[in-house]
């Protein structure tokens, strides 16, 4: 047994630092570890029993192979526990005590000492300063929470967040969730975001699974993971604390200005399938919605309630997360009509007003009725008052659900909950039968929505294939000629140019580019060319030209001008960058100089396909923009995104390339072309 078998399945482990002193972390963890079915060996030079039970003073005492040595001494002692772990050959240590890199740089040291330990000794860490790890089905609480989840259930949490590892079990017992395993990863020291989900997507009983996230390292390797989830049908949500623009480094190009970590997130996540929640109870609530009903195939909910306000509600909220509640068909209509009562409505929300002695027998039926009539793909029944307190309601949803099940039909039920908690025993027998309850409208729609992006998500595209550039470039800004050598071997178009250190030669280049130029500054003091007054445009002849040659290099002692045909068109920024976390990334949107004011930009990581390039520039707020509204011109897409695609090429094949704006592009009917550039190699 070797890695993270030995973690989630352990079948003897080790407790370092037990104790039977009641109050101490030692005793918790032997309290906790009691029900576990193999044996659990007290570890510890303070006392010769724990609980009547033999204790040893290290671990290459201990008689017999272990699998999980489970760690709660202080700190400075877990290095030397780490090495009699590689002594006595056990795979994998799981280390909860605290007091490493969190708190500083003499616990850094004390970390790296930890790791070399581990990688001298050939033995796997989880933490250290972490909560623990559960198996539900196991069971096993290696971990400082005083019970376990139920189990039985598909779900999986990781967490980087000891709190939601101990919150989970309130909220497994007030909403009947059930899980699999938790699993905090604590400071990430050896075991990485991308291996553990490498390993739950091997896991049958790890159906939904759940990462509350801080970092991520190794965001590269965990796309590529979540796109195997993906295929796998598993799906993988994350949600994530510090998205705040704190994050967004200050740089020298527009792209690296506006790469908040949260737009990168979202690019490199969302494209590999991974369903993004605002905040870890509604990655719960997806998780729910995922794990106990069929995702929906398609985003037409039906909902039936017996309040209109609440129906309405709900529809909006719906509406917010893309999905539509649809007018039912005349025909369906029709057939409804009849079963309700006077004043109801059929049309969708299908209202059935408070008659409530008929609850119990309108709720199943249309349920049913609607999974049944192919022209909804979810269906969403609102229990408010009455209709949650009645459990002959909620049995009568049980018994409907099991018989979609029982005929094949895959339509989802997913229950919005408006009641107080005294009709708790209600949810209850809805949530034990798989037919998850969420509290109030907003709750529901988010679930669902989730849901509905997991059913409805189309097959992942392998990126393609890039050859690395053998050759490097210096560091620094590149100087525009040498970038422009670089962007059209890439296959990036560029207008023609020349960079002139003179007046004269500044002349004698408009002359041979024809007329009318524009002139700009190089210089590597002088970042934003348009800010430092480094742009003319509109130069008709040379007079004119010689004139603004001699203003622009005026404007730094290392200025030159470069001169270039002036062309129209509209105005679009495509960039590079390479993000610490997932690697090089591409980014479009609109603005030209003012793109960072409008913030109209999307990201994807690179490299990527001319379809999926296409989709990013569609998904531009100001696309109508390039496609023809308001009387503009209908420009050339294709071309635009191929640009889009030899960036994304290029930041795949030279990992030296830091930064890179192409701003503007101008996108016309017959083409892209670009007219300004900045590219800076890392040093």
């Amino acid at each position: 047994m070797s890695g993270l078998d030995a973690v989630f399945a352990p079948r003897r482990v080790a407790l370092v630092g037990a104790s039977d002193k009641p109050g101490s972390l030692g005793e918790l963890f032997w309290r906790n570890l009691s029900d576990f079915p193999g044996d659990v060996v007290p570890v510890t030079s303070s006392t010769a029993t724990v609980n009547g039970t033999r204790a040893y003073p290290s671990l290459t005492d201990v008689d017999g192979a272990l699998d999980l040595a489970v760690v709660v001494v202080r700190a400075e002692a877990v290095p030397a526990v780490v090495r009699d772990a590689g002594v006595a050959r056990v795979p994998a240590v799981l280390v909860i005590s605290g007091g490493f890199a969190e708190t500083g740089p003499a616990g850094e040291e004390l970390q790296a000492e930890l790791l070399a330990a581990a990688r001298a000794g050939g033995v796997r860490v989880i933490g250290p300063n972490c909560f623990g790890v559960q198996n539900c089905d196991l069971p096993l609480n290696a971990s400082m929470a005083t019970g376990l989840p139920p189990g039985g259930g598909g779900i999986t949490l990781a967490t980087q967040s000891g709190s939601y590892g101990m919150a989970v079990h309130t909220l497994a017992v007030d909403e009947r969730m059930r899980f699999a395993k938790v699993y905090a990863m604590g400071n990430k020291v050896d075991v990485g975001d991308a291996e553990l989900l490498d390993h739950l997507v091997d896991d049958p009983a790890s159906r939904t699974l759940c990462f509350f996230l801080e970092s991520l390292p190794d965001g590269r390797e965990f796309c590529a993971a979540a796109g195997a989830a993906a295929r796998a049908g598993k799906p993988v949500i994350v949600a994530r604390t510090g998205r705040s623009a704190a994050g967004v480094r200050a740089a020298a190009s527009h792209t690296a200005a506006l790469a908040g970590t949260e737009w990168i997130w979202r690019a490199a996540l969302g494209r590999s399938g991974v369903l993004l929640a605002r905040s870890g109870l509604e990655m719960l609530d997806a998780a729910r919605a995922l794990d106990t009903q069929p995702p929906p195939r398609g985003r037409r909910v039906a909902i039936i309630t017996n309040s209109g306000g609440i129906g309405v509600e709900l529809a909006d909220l719906l509406a917010d997360e893309d999905l539509t509640v649809p007018e039912l068909s005349p025909g369906l209509q029709d057939e409804l009509r009849p079963l309700l009562p006077t004043f109801a409505s059929a049309a969708n929300p299908v209202d059935v007003t408070p008659v409530w002695r008929r609850f119990a027998e309108l709720y199943p039926m249309l349920v049913e009725r609607l999974a049944r009539s192919g022209e909804v793909d979810a269906v969403v029944p609102v229990l408010l008052q009455r209709a949650a307190t009645d459990e002959s309601v909620a049995g009568g949803l049980v018994d409907a659900v099991a018989r979609l099940r029982a005929d094949g039909v895959a339509v989802p039920v997913h229950v919005c909950w408006v009641a107080p908690r005294s009709a708790r025993g209600t949810a209850d027998l809805l949530q034990q039968a798989g037919i998850p309850c969420f509290e109030w409208p907003e709750r529901t729609a988010r679930a669902l929505g989730h849901a509905a992006q997991f059913g409805t998500a189309r097959p992942l595209a392998s990126p393609p294939e890039v050859v690395p550039a053998a050759e490097s470039l210096p560091s620094g800004l590149a100087d525009p000629d040498a970038a422009a050598g670089v962007l059209r071997a890439a296959g990036v178009p560029l207008v023609d140019f020349a960079v002139c250190s003179d007046a004269d030669a500044a002349a004698a280049a408009g002359e041979r580019l024809g007329y009318p130029v524009v002139a700009k500054v190089v210089s590597a003091e002088l970042v934003h060319k348009s800010d430092a007054g480094g742009v003319r445009l509109g130069l008709a002849d040379a007079e004119a030209l010689r004139a603004a040659a001699e203003e622009v290099l005026a404007l730094a002692a290392d200025a030159r001008v470069l001169v270039a045909r002036q062309l129209a068109g509209t105005e679009v920024v495509v960039g590079g960058l390479r993000d610490a976390q997932f690697g090089p990334c591409v980014m479009v949107g609109l603005g030209g100089v003012l793109v960072e004011v409008l913030g109209d930009v999307a990201f994807a990581l690179a490299p990527l396909g001319l379809a999926d390039a296409r989709r990013l520039i569609q998904g531009l707020c100001g696309f109508p923009v390039l496609a023809g509204a308001r009387g503009g011109h209908l420009v050339d897409v294709d071309a635009l995104a191929e640009v889009v695609c030899a960036v994304g090429d290029l930041m795949a094949a030279r990992p030296e390339v830091a930064e890179l704006d192409l701003n503007p592009v101008l996108a016309t009917p017959s083409g892209a072309v670009t007219v300004d550039w900045r590219l800076r190699v890392a040093d």
